[in-house]
């Protein structure tokens, strides 16, 4: 097994923590984390350097307002890590997501836990605010 597949086995055992997991294919999963959905990928950039590099669907099909401009914009502003964009800052209905891509291969159970739960939560409140905690994508 590459070190590639073997971090992205561990990844899905550790968000497995968080919410339910699916492996829709071998290079990927899905989580479910609250009202909002994310896939997380192995990327190998060099010998050693493995990287997950996770996107987040934190909102889909909202109105592309200016308000909802402005919210994505303060939203993004409270976040530690990664970022938040609408797909498509001219169309009428726009989704939001969450992007963050870190090298992980060196880090231990509880520390790869602790950014996935970090980034994983910041799209969940984000989500909330955009559409309310009632709302699932």
């Amino acid at each position: 097994m590459t070190d590639a597949a073997t971090l992205l086995d561990r990844a899905a055992d550790i968000v497995a923590e968080l919410g339910p997991v699916d492996r829709p294919d071998a290079d990927s999963l899905v989580v479910r984390v609250g009202p909002t959905r994310a896939s997380i990928r192995v990327l190998t950039l060099a010998d050693g350097l493995d990287v997950l590099a996770l996107t987040q669907m934190v909102a889909m099909d909202l109105p592309n307002t200016p308000s909802l401009r402005d919210d994505v914009e303060a939203c993004a502003a409270q976040l530690s890590f990664g970022s938040l964009r609408r797909s498509d800052r001219a169309g009428v209905t726009t989704d939001v997501l969450q992007y963050y891509t870190f090298p992980a291969g060196q880090l231990d159970d509880v520390p790869l836990l602790t950014v996935l739960h970090i980034v994983l939560a910041a799209g969940v409140d984000a989500a909330e605010r955009l559409v309310g905690p009632a709302s699932a994508t």
